[in-house]
């Protein structure tokens, strides 16, 4: 066949066109643009195409009404990704729908039964999505997973909580009654082993124990907390000056010392008086001039119409009495808690009575001086 002849070439089919990809499903994920705190707002504004500022405004509302807004908010910052992280299977998107769909029937039955008193939904939901949080912070890995594995962890975190909560009280108590540098040394030995999880890994979660035994370590340090002394109400009323002891002690609790009844006679008396944590209370008779020198690591003291207060302070009010007249110094040791002085015992603590005129220091004659540092007096 001659190439040059006029027969026509057949055309030369198009090729195929492939197929347009089938678009995924539709996904909840936390904005990474659209951000205020955790970009959860952002996120469910642009998943159901509304602006992200009316959400705002419903999710601040429901934190307000219910306080189940803020379970919500707290699951959805835990569970869901950010947009550009690593997508989630079917599975689990299947799981987050389940979760996010609990988390609104809690809103909604919360909110219909008052609230953040809702039958304890409040607190329970606040306390699984802190498990949840405490699993990440452990194991460094967002809880994902089928929602018996999120379950499963989500208890994993809620004992850890609980065991660091016990520990923290046993810390508290311990150091409280003198047991410091045991519990110092604990936390030493913690601080070793997660210097050595540094370089072979696997003991992150010691950090939360740790904590839990450090910080009320360093509380009761810092406020000279002394437990020792016994707990609950206590009322002592001797009736004569022998039955008067030098000092009255009470590790945690309310302590009252009344001695109206005790006829002192002219001249100094002391009585010391300490509280771990609580309200202390010494009643004397008018016809008594009253100075004071306490020493407080977290609380006040209120001597008749005077209060002073604050954190780690010492408070000396040195008044002259009089000849002829007792006067009584009360020498303060407060952890954490109030030291009053009164003529009755029917006021209420820490009232100031600027105008009861029983209950002033009226047996003094003058003020000699009254020293203060860390205390704000009124």
């Amino acid at each position: 066949m001659n190439p040059t002849s006029d027969t026509p070439l057949e055309p030369t089919p198009a090729p195929a066109s492939e197929p347009a990809p089938a678009p995924g499903p539709k996904r909840f994920e936390r904005s990474s643009t659209d951000r205020i705190i955790g970009g959860v707002c952002g996120g469910l504004g642009r998943y159901f195409g509304i602006d992200a500022t009316l959400v705002r405004i419903g999710m601040v509302a429901l934190a307000l009404l219910g306080g189940t807004g803020l379970i919500v908010y707290a699951a959805a910052l835990v569970l869901v990704e950010a947009d550009g992280e690593v997508a989630p299977g079917p599975h689990d998107t299947r799981d987050r729908a389940i979760a996010v769909a609990l988390a609104i029937t809690l809103t909604i039955v919360g909110l219909a039964a008052g609230g953040f008193g809702a039958g304890g939904l409040f607190p329970l939901g606040l306390l699984c999505v802190a498990g949840l949080a405490v699993w990440w912070f452990v194991s460094g890995e967002r809880p994902t997973g089928s929602a018996r594995t999120i379950a499963y962890r989500a208890a994993l975190g809620v004992g850890l909580l609980v065991g660091c909560f016990a520990l923290a009280v046993g810390s508290f108590f311990a150091s409280g009654f003198g047991g410091g540098v045991v519990v110092a040394s604990l936390v030493v030995a913690i601080g070793a082993s997660l210097f050595a999880a540094a370089f072979f890994g696997g003991a992150r979660w010691l950090v939360l124990p740790a904590l839990a035994i450090a910080l009320p370590l360093g509380f009761v340090s810092a406020t000279g907390i002394d437990l020792n002394g016994g707990f609950g109400e206590r009322n002592v009323r001797p009736g004569t000056l022998a039955e008067v002891k030098q000092g009255y002690r009470l590790g945690a609790g309310q302590l009252v010392i009344d001695l109206r009844d005790v006829k002192l006679p002219a001249g100094d008396h002391h009585v010391k008086v300490g509280i771990g944590t609580g309200h202390a209370l010494v009643l004397v008779a008018p016809d008594v001039c009253i100075a004071t020198d306490a020493r407080v690591g977290m609380g006040a003291v209120g001597v008749f119409e005077r209060t002073s207060g604050g954190i780690d302070f010492d408070l000396s009010d040195e008044r002259r009495a009089p000849a002829g007249t007792p006067r009584l110094i009360v020498e303060g040791e407060v952890g954490v808690g109030l030291l009053e002085v009164r003529h009755r015992d029917n006021a209420r603590h820490g009232e100031r009575p600027t105008g009861d005129p029983g209950e002033r220091n009226s047996a003094c004659t003058t003020r000699v001086a009254t020293k203060g540092t860390g205390a704000s007096q009124g």
